[in-house]
């Protein structure tokens, strides 16, 4: 039998309490052993700070899944092939990551190994068949499925990797679009999908609580690039329910990153710079030189964030109507707030 929501609700609890007893170790050892984070040109952190806190990630989500799928051996027998390319494909990102954080890794050789990576689950049955295109039709990928899903799965994984450059803020939007899934998966009656983001909602929660400002541990790219798998991943789970959901609820639960994502690649190409080669340009770094303090950056897509997430929920459980008053106030409160930014001149972002 399936997980009830009590189960859930565990998963939950014991991913956030592992995360909370592990931080602390993870950050004593990267103190002692100098794999700190120094600041730089493109950065905005001011003091040398511990950035593994994805190896606390990786241990209390195993252990949490892990006892997800005890409490429902089902789950696992009706998915061992599918989990078993998931947890292969999770290993190689966490590896990669956890080595870039150490000694740093190129553009083109994380690309590569993000996709093979991403190709694992896909292999095992991971992907999106068929798709639900809004005001449009059902449309069957076929040949194409492979190719897609891949590629959906490499943009899903550096999504969060481009939101942490703010103290609590790629940790904070994590949250906020897991429980978003949550309740979808859930609403969807997609078992596998809820157990499966129900553990990022718990050590993203107990890591909120180390790395808002002033951070105490940063994800680094072995947390930022775990946590975006997972969610690429458990969004090609959601197609199978086609007849109730459309490919634009995964875009909007997980608004914020894909907005960031958006933006950077356009930009980056209109100017005709390298979509790969990082620089100081994001969303959340224009906010701060029209004034805004780094708090009220994360504030400010962390409700952002909210919206996207309502109006998913809207849309999969029918109130479209609700969904559209409710963007309307959210877009009217958004710009009386830079407006009113724009026309004091701005600021240093302090």
């Amino acid at each position: 039998m399936n997980l009830k929501i009590p189960g859930y609700i565990l998963v939950v609890l014991v991913s956030a309490y592992l995360t909370y007893i592990l931080i602390p170790l993870i950050k004593n050892y990267c103190i002692k052993r100098g794999l700190l984070d120094q600041p730089g040109p493109r950065k905005i952190h001011e003091h040398p700070t511990p950035r593994m806190g994805g190896v606390a990630f990786v241990i209390s989500y195993s252990l949490a899944i892990w006892l997800g799928f005890v409490g429902s051996p089902e789950l696992w027998h009706k998915n061992w092939f599918g989990i078993a390319g998931v947890v292969a494909g999770g290993v190689i990102i966490f590896l990669l990551g956890l080595r870039d954080d150490m000694k740093g890794v190129g553009p083109i050789t994380k690309f590569l190994w993000q996709a093979l990576a991403a190709l694992l689950p896909v292999l095992c049955g991971v992907r999106a068949d068929v798709i639900n295109v809004p005001f449009y039709k059902l449309v069957t990928l076929n040949f194409w499925a492979i190719p897609l899903s891949v590629l959906w799965i490499i943009a899903i994984t550096n999504t969060f990797n481009l939101l942490d450059g703010l103290d609590g803020l790629a940790a904070g939007i994590a949250a906020i679009s897991a429980l978003t899934f949550l309740v979808l998966s859930l609403v969807l009656n997609l078992p596998l999908a809820s157990l499966l983001v129900a553990g990022i909602l718990g050590i993203s929660i107990a890591f909120l609580r180390f790395n808002y400002y002033p951070a105490q541990i940063f994800m680094g790219d072995s947390g930022s690039l775990f946590i975006g798998y997972v969610f690429g991943v458990t969004s090609l789970y959601w197609p199978k329910s086609y007849a109730s959901i459309v490919m634009l609820v995964p875009l909007l639960a997980l608004g914020v990153p894909v907005l960031e994502v958006v933006t950077t690649t356009f930009r980056r190409m209109a100017t005709g710079q390298k979509i790969y080669i990082a620089d100081r340009r994001h969303l959340f770094h224009y906010l701060l030189e029209m004034g805004f303090s780094k708090q009220g950056v994360v504030w400010f897509f962390y409700l952002l964030s909210i919206q996207f997430s309502v109006m998913a929920v809207g849309f999969v459980v029918g109130k479209v109507n609700i969904v559209l008053v409710l963007e309307a106030i959210f877009i009217i409160f958004t710009g009386i707030i830079l407006s009113r930014k724009l026309k004091s001149g701005g600021g240093n972002g302090r």
